[in-house]
């Protein structure tokens, strides 16, 4: 008899004929897939995981995907060369889906990256249109096992309503519910020695049982699925123990009626599916309103220039509509698509695609939203709404490529090692009842396996952390993912940029030393200025904010140099800004160590400005509160002439670095990070973009400045007072979680000591399973709000 289990997928082989390298396959699409998975070495996928593989489907004809009204609906974003797409893929069911999926670049060359959503099943593909069309890779994902699911929905984006069908299901459970109860009172009040009674009962179990189809055939029909898909590929979740319990009071109770031995559990088993369902509901519907992804709008602290009759103001992204004129300037994110008006657009679009491969456009051209200006000022027009999911989308993608969410590992543990238990547990329990009392092994069994659901232990981490986001996002702390908050919780050392972080851009004191400057050379000096974003260029140009806007004059080829300077051509005048050495050859000393910005025309130096630092409000005492917990470290790319004053200002032991530049903070994180150290890093985003995406948790001070994509976290200027509560409130929240997890324990082991001894029913299990729900919500919102309360947080 033949048992050879799939080297690729698991299922049992029909024949052994289909074999290579001492490894047997059911089909030759799994041995088809393996064999390109020996031609790319990609054998990791196997190591992940014990047969992960899907057995392929008959690659289906993707043709229309390549017609232009399909494609332009279905892609995300698409140029001469590159097109991102994405696609619904439900099969993918382990690390090793994921694995293979985000290295798929390997087998087809034309693949630039792929980004996989585990939780919501979705792959994001970047790949070169260029002689490779949409339907190929669609075929190439068939082809491997991963077929994508290609809906109405997602070709008109149109989001299909899930809670209305789960509504109906409710619907549906309750009315055949509330009627198999009503059917059933006769035997609760005693009726058993009615005559009539008696000589009617047959009619009343099969109407019982008639009512109990839909619960079976449609109400509970997802769960069937999960657990069969979950059997299927050798993985184990919560649905499982669930859709045995209702299987098991299912044909217990047509085994009654058949032989005439009762009236069998129908009651139970609909009022079971009812309140697991209305608890799916309400848990579905509060995750909504927990969900900081719904918040974006009220607490997303990024900001834009907008013209309004040629008069500039600084307004929140959110508040950018249809038909707005905006001014984008170096290295900043346009947040919406947009329309060129005006100026020299040189736009970077590997923030979207993942390449850098910067591309001129010409006044009328189209603008993705997430691309990057580089280069001078460029005005905009607005043709679309801000979708601020989208470009928070693009954030998280971006930010994850290089960094681990560790949120996962304890969930994962919960839905698969917690439901082997409660398996052992309900086989053990009904052995034992099977030699105490046989008519209630089943009922048991049920009420076990329903009682002892982990959501409450699973939700806990992501109800606590999610609620936290929110009250923080009212502070001016724009958390991007519930996982930087556990990263929080390990931080060693922390590190503050100098200029525009712990100073104050609009209190510095300026002053200007060198030739006459009279209104033409301002006009071209600020023209050159205000295309920059950097603390330094923004505090001169708001000396000379009389300067109206009409008068600004057009710069191209602009250019800046991180950590040195800027340059660029104002009416084909060369004009630089920066360091001494940036904007000459010759020596120059810096006796006095003054923070100074020296102004050049065609390489002739013509003064400077002399900038005179304004440290943020209370800054000595945040770093002493801070100073008891972490190590401390202030890095500059300024001199040292302020260093005994920053000295006075730090705790004992921290330490200070001037002149370095930006690869010297990227340097010094990297060997902090050897040598154990976990870094959380607060920057301006303009020189330290390098330093904090290399950092455990990044945080840029937002002050007025444009989307910056390589941090975790954005904080507005204003809430700087409130770091060391942050800290405390974000740590606090990790001890909130545990507490979280050991009440919901103790919930259930307190259940599933009821439901062992006998003393619940399954009915009363399904409604204590959303009440264990229910508490972990509570408790979340209770403990994050009275500790926030406690801090004076809110």
């Amino acid at each position: 008899m033949l048992s050879n289990k799939c080297y690729h997928c698991g299922n049992t082989c029909i024949t052994n004929k289909i074999c290579i390298n001492n490894f047997f396959f059911c089909c030759y699409g799994c041995l088809t897939i393996y064999k390109i998975f020996y031609k790319y070495n990609l054998f990791k996928f196997y190591e992940l995981n014990k047969n992960p593989g899907i057995s392929p489907e008959k690659t289906n004809n993707f043709y229309y995907l390549d017609t232009e009204n399909i494609y332009k609906n279905i892609v995300y974003y698409y140029d001469n060369n590159i097109t991102i797409v994405k696609f619904n893929i439900p099969s993918i069911h382990c690390s090793s889906c994921i694995w293979l999926l985000e290295n798929i670049n390997k087998i087809e060359k034309k693949i630039i990256k792929s980004t996989v959503n585990f939780t919501k099943k979705n792959v994001n593909i970047t790949y070169k249109n260029s002689l490779y069309k949409l339907s190929d890779l669609a075929k190439l994902l068939t082809k491997i096992g991963y077929k994508p699911s290609i809906t109405y929905g997602d070709i008109n984006h149109k989001k299909i309503n899930n809670y209305n069908y789960l509504l109906y299901k409710i619907v549906i459970s309750f009315f055949c519910f509330g009627n198999i109860m009503l059917l059933s009172f006769p035997e609760y009040l005693g009726s058993n020695n009615d005559e009539w009674f008696i000589k009617k009962k047959i009619f009343f179990k099969l109407i019982k049982f008639i009512l109990s189809i839909p619960i079976i055939s449609f109400s509970s029909i997802d769960y069937f699925k999960s657990a069969f898909l979950c059997l299927k590929h050798k993985y184990l979740n919560i649905d499982i123990p669930i859709s045995i319990g209702i299987l098991v009071l299912y044909f217990r109770s047509i085994y009654e009626i058949i032989y005439n031995i009762g009236s069998g559990y129908f009651d139970s088993l609909s009022g079971l599916v009812f309140f697991i369902l209305l608890g799916k509901y309400l848990q579905l519907k509060t995750y909504k309103y927990l969900s900081f992804e719904n918040n974006y709008k009220y607490y997303y602290p990024i900001y834009v220039t907008r013209l309004i009759n040629n008069l500039e103001e600084t307004i929140l992204i959110s508040n950018l509509k249809k038909g707005d004129y905006i001014i984008i300037k170096n290295n900043e994110i346009i947040p919406a698509d947009s329309i060129l008006m005006d100026g020299l657009a040189m736009i970077d679009n590997s923030f979207i695609t993942g390449e850098s491969n910067i591309k001129e456009k010409k006044l009328g051209d189209y603008i993705y939203a997430g691309a990057k200006q580089k280069g001078g000022m460029i005005k905009l027009k607005i043709i679309k709404n801000v979708n601020k999911s989208y470009l928070n989308n693009l954030w998280i993608n971006e930010a994850f490529r290089n960094k681990k969410k560790t949120i996962n590992i304890r969930l994962n543990l919960v839905s698969k090692y917690f439901t082997i238990i409660i398996l052992i547990i309900s086989i053990i329990s009904g052995i034992i009842w099977y030699y105490k009392n046989i008519n209630r092994v089943f009922e048991i069994i049920s009420s076990i396996l329903i009682v002892a659901c982990p959501c409450g232990l699973a939700l806990s981490t992501p109800f606590i952390f999610g609620n936290v986001i929110h009250i923080l996002g009212k502070k001016g702390f724009y958390i991007r993912d519930i996982s930087i908050i556990e990263r929080i919780s390990k931080i060693t050392y922390i590190i503050f940029d100098k200029t525009g972080t712990i100073t104050e851009i609009d209190k510095s004191n300026i002053k200007y030393f060198g030739q006459k400057l009279d209104n033409d050379k301002k006009i071209k000096i600020i023209s050159l200025l205000k295309n920059s974003n950097h603390p330094l260029c923004k505090i001169i140009y708001n000396k000379f904010s009389y300067i109206k806007l009409h008068e600004i004059i057009p710069v191209t080829y602009f250019e800046e140099n991180p950590g040195k300077g800027i340059k660029g051509l104002v009416n084909g005048i060369e004009i630089k800004a920066g360091k001494y050495s940036y904007i000459s050859r010759s020596k120059f000393i810096n006796k006095k160590k003054d923070t100074k910005v020296f102004i050049s025309f065609e390489n002739k130096k013509i003064g400077y400005f002399l900038i005179k630092n304004y440290y943020r409000n209370k800054l000595q005492l945040i770093l002493k509160n801070i100073g008891n917990k972490y190590k401390i470290l202030i890095m500059s790319g300024d001199n040292d002439k302020e260093k005994k004053y920053l000295k006075s200002l730090l705790p004992y032991k921290s330490k200070l670095l001037f002149f370095q530049s930006p690869m010297d903070k990227l340097n010094k994180i990297k060997n902090l990070q050897k040598i154990g150290e976990k870094i959380l890093m607060f920057g301006d985003g303009i020189n330290d973009s390098l330093a904090l995406k290399q950092s455990d948790v990044g945080i840029v001070i937002s002050n007025n400045n444009s989307f910056c994509q390589n941090c975790d976290i954005i904080m507005h200027a204003s809430s700087f007072e409130e770091i060391p509560i942050f800290l405390k409130y974000t740590n606090f929240s990790s001890k909130l979680v545990l507490i979280s997890f050991i009440i919901s324990l103790i919930y259930n082991l307190i259940g599933l000591l009821f439901a062992i001894t006998g003393h619940l029913t399954p009915i009363i299990s399904a409604i204590l399973m959303p009440l264990s729900f229910i508490s972990v919500i509570i408790f979340s919102i209770l403990s994050t709000w009275i500790t926030a309360y406690k801090l004076h947080i809110i």
